[in-house]
């Protein structure tokens, strides 16, 4: 009786497949699969040097004018590099320079320069080896320039040009792979090129590319053509005729209704089956991207359907209308879109903005700054957080996070229109906020244009980084000036020439911030600096270049020494961090493994890890720690999982070892140094902070805020709605993070890493309220069906 019994659900199984085959619908969906697929068939690629400009290769593009326009009427501040580069560029360019020069006000568009400068590169007769010969040559053109230029591809004759461009204006351009990546069809070139290697194309069409294909074509698509061909399927069923002729078999009807659910099933996994398959294959093919992670698409989009399916189902028992099916499954696809949508909102404009990513302390007082690019202060009499600069969720402003300066004393800036733009707008004024003041703030000092990290170390100086140079000023004399009066305007017309104003646009140092770059070091993007807490010493990674430099004497005017350099190993236009405990410096850039140096000489450490370490983490934040012991050296560290801990580099033994200890805390977002040299303050959960004594890895104190209401809103109301109702549209994440082989992605946020948001894709949440809903549906269809006359 059993095997009759699975039999009759066999062919019942079977009998769906057979109805799925003889639509219509599901036969235009085969072609409408195949023609796609064979019109993706020729699509290729193929790899070559990095040459032309693109007006988006531009970091500076105020800079670059000002240098330019400078080196046509004062071309003794700019050196005859620049010169011989200005002179050569076409004569409507140079007048219009000629007139920035002259004190005009003349908007010059980027794509000008990128047309410009690749004419320069067709004709390199402006090159001169003895202007070019003082100054800092990356890695690669050195490499390439030992080799004879008679034997260079007319690719590497254009990469030897534009690296000397590069190489005579730095802090210009923004860093790029030495590689691209040209996309051909039939074995045409496409216009367009990628500026990445193929490294990063193959993570490029993984992470991104396939998963949005993916969600675009099963979760849209198949999901809405899947409802149109079986909301017939249980109307069907339940015609007079059919129904008795199967129930007078002895089977159950819970079995007869799942089996007819999973038949129904049938059209989107014949459909998905081919299309993952023919992309699997295409993707290995013709873009040599073997990703066995892209066939789990084939059970999620199943699993996908599954939900919509059975709210048809429901609806076709309730109803027997295919008609009626459909309606309901729409108005049940709108809700769960619309839930989406409001609970995407809160997250974009009431959760993010309110994400401490920076904290300093001053005694009692907690300064933090928020991701809205706000400034605020803990208030303990009301346990919650007030603003000092307003948080703006939508807003186009950028601040610094904030520094000490001395007791009762912290530093910041704000940049207008600056959260995209390092230049911003006007001028850019240090602002210093004094707890006799009761944290307003006072504009005490010019900062050097473009200025987009400050750091303080604990002999009294004040560092600022634009993207040309570094700087420092003595905080004592800032913290001693009057604080100005004068507005924007007024700045402005104390420049006594438009020499002055030619320097500032290029990021020159100002009145109290002077240059402390050598003439063998420089600033490029992406770079990040790390100072030795008695300020004698500092390190720079600057576009993959580590550069030691040692203060010359107790005065912080003109250059400081170079002691050593060296070439970071990986791409040189990954994003770095850096930082420094003791003789350890630690270097992380994106996608690259975690590198160690001395800090004294800049050598390699090479060790073996001994417990936890992931070579390959990519840490969103990185901190040195103090060293009690000169064989143990300490960083803590936030990685992009949001889990923090401690790296500990040991070198008691014959050879240095590393390992990792994880703090026992969640959705941590940010972490930052004490004056106590084993503690840490953690940021989590959105603006909790802990102190995190590290030799217990237990919590000494805590911050704990009342929720704002619409906090509270968003805790009570969108996140159980978020919970109940399944939330389809964040399956797209958990594909993203199958194809991916990563359940985060990193979102650019400007000028300023730390502004960076990592996302992290929701995988367990939707996978079990997706899961949660088809089970009650389906027992709700199944209850029904068993207890209804038909």
């Amino acid at each position: 009786m059993r095997s009759f019994r699975f039999s009759a659900y066999t062919a019942i199984l079977i009998d769906s497949f057979h109805a799925a085959l003889a639509s219509r619908v599901l036969w235009c969906a085969f072609v409408a699969i195949w023609l796609l697929l064979f019109a993706l068939a020729p699509i290729g690629y193929r790899e070559d040097l990095t040459t032309d400009f693109r007006w988006q290769d531009f970091a500076a593009g105020t800079k670059l004018k000002a240098m330019l326009a400078t080196g046509l009427v004062q071309p003794e501040q700019t050196g005859p590099a620049v010169a011989k580069i200005a002179n050569a560029l076409p004569d409507e360019l140079k007048d219009q320079l000629r007139q920035v020069g002259e004190g005009s006000e003349v908007r010059i568009p980027l794509s000008d320069f990128a047309d410009a400068f690749n004419d320069l590169l067709d004709d390199p007769s402006w090159y001169d080896p003895v202007a070019w010969q003082d100054l800092l040559a990356p890695f690669e053109l050195i490499k390439r320039q030992q080799s004879a230029s008679d034997d260079w591809t007319e690719s590497e004759r254009r990469r030897v040009a534009r690296l000397r461009l590069e190489t005579a204006l730095p802090g210009v351009f923004e860093a790029r792979s030495a590689q691209s990546i040209l996309m051909t069809y039939a074995g045409f070139d496409f216009p367009a090129s990628f500026t990445i290697d193929q490294r990063q194309f193959k993570a490029l069409i993984n992470q991104f590319v396939l998963p949005q294909l993916i969600n675009l074509l099963l979760g849209f698509v198949l999901v809405f053509l899947g409802i149109l061909v079986t909301a017939s399927l249980i109307p069907d069923l339940l015609q007079p005729g059919s129904l008795h002729l199967l129930l007078s078999k002895p089977i159950s009807r819970p079995m007869l209704f799942l089996t007819k659910f999973l038949g129904g099933c049938a059209f989107v996994f014949l459909c998905v089956v081919q299309l993952v398959i023919g992309l699997w294959l295409i993707a290995g093919m013709r873009l040599d991207i073997w990703n066995a992670r892209l066939l789990w698409c084939i059970p999620v989009s199943v699993f996908l359907f599954s939900v919509f399916y059975s709210v048809s189902v429901l609806a076709g028992l309730r109803w027997r209308s295919p008609i009626l099916s459909i309606g309901v499954t729409c108005m049940f696809g709108a809700i769960v879109f619309v839930v989406g949508f409001v609970g995407g909102l809160f997250d974009g404009l009431v959760r993010r903005p309110d994400e401490v990513i920076a904290v300093t302390v001053d005694r009692d007082d907690i300064i933090v700054k928020t991701r809205g690019q706000g400034l605020q202060r803990f208030d303990s009499d009301s346990n919650q957080w007030v603003d000092i600069v307003e948080s703006q969720a939508m807003g186009r402003d950028r601040v610094l996070p904030p520094v000490s300066m001395d007791e009762g004393t912290i530093a910041s800036a704000r940049i207008s229109g600056g959260r995209f733009n390092a230049f911003g707008a006007g001028t850019l004024d240090l602002l210093v906020f004094r707890r006799r003041n009761d944290w307003e703030p006072e504009r005490l000092a010019r900062l050097p244009v473009s200025t987009v990290d400050l750091q303080s170390d604990r002999a009294g100086h004040l560092y600022a980084k634009n993207m040309g140079d570094l700087f420092v000023a003595d905080i004592d004399a800032i913290v001693d000036d009057q604080a100005e009066a004068t507005d924007d305007a007024e700045a402005e017309s104390s420049m006594t020439n438009w020499l002055s104003k030619l320097l500032s646009m290029q990021g020159a140092g100002t009145e109290r911030f002077q240059s402390i770059i050598p003439a063998k070091a420089s600033v490029a993007s992406p770079s990040e600096f790390a100072v030795a807490d008695d300020g004698r010493s500092l390190w720079l990674i600057s576009a993959g270049r580590i550069f030691q430099l040692a203060k010359p004497s107790d005065s912080t005017d003109g250059p400081w020494d170079l002691v050593a350099s060296t070439e970071a190993d990986g791409e040189a236009s990954a994003n770095a961090r850096i930082a420094i405990s003791g003789n350890v410096l630690l270097v992380s850039r994106l996608n690259e493994p975690l590198q160690f140096f001395d800090s004294r000489d800049l050598r390699p450490i090479e060790a073996q890890p001994t417990h936890g370490l992931e070579s390959e983490w990519d840490l969103v934040k990185v901190i040195g720690l103090e060293t009690q012991n000169n064989d143990r050296h300490r960083f803590a560290f936030v990685n992009a999982d949001a889990q923090a801990g401690v790296i500990e580099v040991d070198f008691a033994g014959d050879e240095p070892t590393f390992k990792t200890q994880t703090l026992p805390f969640r959705e941590v977002v940010s972490i930052s140094r004490t004056d106590q040299p084993s503690q840490v303050i953690l940021s989590h959960h959105i603006d909790r902070l802990e102190w995190i004594d590290l030799r217990t890895m237990q919590s000494t104190k805590a911050v704990r805020p009342d929720m704002s209401t619409w906090r509270l809103v968003d805790r009570y109301v969108i996140t159980p709605l978020r919970t109940i109702i399944p939330q389809t549209g964040e399956l797209g994440g958990t594909v993203a993070a199958i194809i991916g082989g990563s359940d985060t992605a990193e979102i650019p946020g400007g000028p300023n890493r730390d502004d960076e948001q990592v996302v992290r894709y929701p995988i367990v949440r939707p996978v079990v309220s997706c899961a949660a809903f088809t089970l009650v549906m389906l027992t709700i269809g199944c209850a029904y069906f068993s207890r209804s006359d038909y």
